[in-house]
């Protein structure tokens, strides 16, 4: 028997992987809740709720050791360390008294190995990204904390003798039903702005790209790697080559924003499909909208150039079924999706 516990459950990757995994054999899933109500929707899907404060290490220790967890998939904070520490910890103290081989998979972000982390070449994650990460210096001071997650997770893992896994999606599209968040972030940001500044801004170079991928190839490999995992396979983890990119091609910046430009100004929701380059000042309007603090945030949430290579998950029979062309061709009606669903 496997007992995987799943963080983010409720969001809009953890709620789409849920459907892939249940109908695991002999595995048990587990799910962090923050409500009644979530705790009562996963139960009626066969899902063990189980509640604690992702600050507070001592609970999260104590959570995997009393249900002996043996897999954690930790999809709700891509930024601190301090929860998969204690979640590594606390698997740790696991494989001691039950000689199980223990794994933990974090979810971190396209941004930390984009140029917003300084680097500004093509990665492959069959590659050292372990020393990539090390020696690069980020190109804003606060990309340094999720950056320096990744390496420490990977480090404490291999001390401890915790399989650890890096799993890095990218930018995230596709409508969603069901249990959980509907819809994504990075996209949203675009729209966010848009709709509160009536224009849309191409803050990226108009030649930067970034990575992409449908929000159910994105599930898909989170499940392919639970599934590896609860059958004892050996697959990528560690420092060593423990990073899997979720990605299936790189779009142009300038095409997304011109096709939700266009989207939203036949809805007469802007005042124009014309792209506007932004000056300080609409950084600034831009930022409080999003609500991210400093100008340079609204770079890092709806701009950068970012490219991606997934070898990993190939190697594990990942064949994602939706590329560019289809991100490019749905933008209409992701844009009509996001306007339902937003809050």
């Amino acid at each position: 028997m496997t007992r995987l516990l799943l963080t983010g459950a409720s969001g809009y990757l953890g709620a789409e992987l849920l459907p892939h995994i249940l109908g695991l054999p002999d595995l048990e899933v587990y799910a962090l809740v923050r409500s009644d109500a979530q705790a009562e929707a996963l139960s009626g899907m066969g899902i063990i709720p189980v509640r604690f404060d992702l600050t507070d290490q001592a609970a999260i220790i104590n959570s995997v050791e009393e249900n002996t967890i043996t897999v954690v998939f930790h999809l709700a904070d891509a930024f601190n360390f301090a929860p998969a520490e204690a979640f590594i910890n606390g698997l740790a103290s696991v494989k001691a008294k039950t000689s199980q081989p223990v794994h933990f998979l974090h979810t971190s972000g396209a941004k930390i190995f984009s140029s917003h982390a300084g680097i500004h070449r093509r990665l492959c994650d069959d590659e050292d990204i372990y020393t990539v990460q090390k020696t690069t210096e980020p190109a804003y001071a606060f990309m340094k904390t999720p950056v320096e997650t990744c390496t420490s997770i990977h480090e404490l893992g291999d001390s401890l003798g915790v399989n650890t896994y890096i799993f890095v999606p990218p930018m995230v599209y596709g409508p969603r039903s069901g249990f959980g968040n509907k819809i994504s972030i990075q996209y949203v940001d675009i729209i966010r702005i848009a709709l509160q500044l009536r224009t849309v801004y191409q803050v990226a170079d108009p030649f930067f790209e970034w990575p992409s991928c449908h929000v159910q190839d994105v599930a898909s490999l989170y499940a392919l790697i639970a599934k590896a995992i609860h059958e004892k396979k050996t697959i990528p983890h560690g420092r060593k080559d423990g990073y899997f990119f979720a990605v299936n091609g790189e779009y142009k910046w300038k095409d997304l924003y011109q096709g939700i430009a266009n989207s939203l100004a036949s809805r007469s929701l802007i005042d124009s499909n014309a792209l506007s380059t932004p000056t300080d000042d609409d950084l600034e309007r831009m930022a409080e909208v999003l609500g991210k603090g400093p100008k340079p945030l609204v770079d890092i949430s709806v701009g950068g150039s970012c490219a991606l290579t997934a070898s990993n998950g190939a190697a594990l029979g990942w064949t994602p079924q939706y590329g560019v062309d289809h991100l490019l061709s749905t933008i209409d009606a992701e844009v009509q999706f996001i306007l339902d669903n937003l809050k």
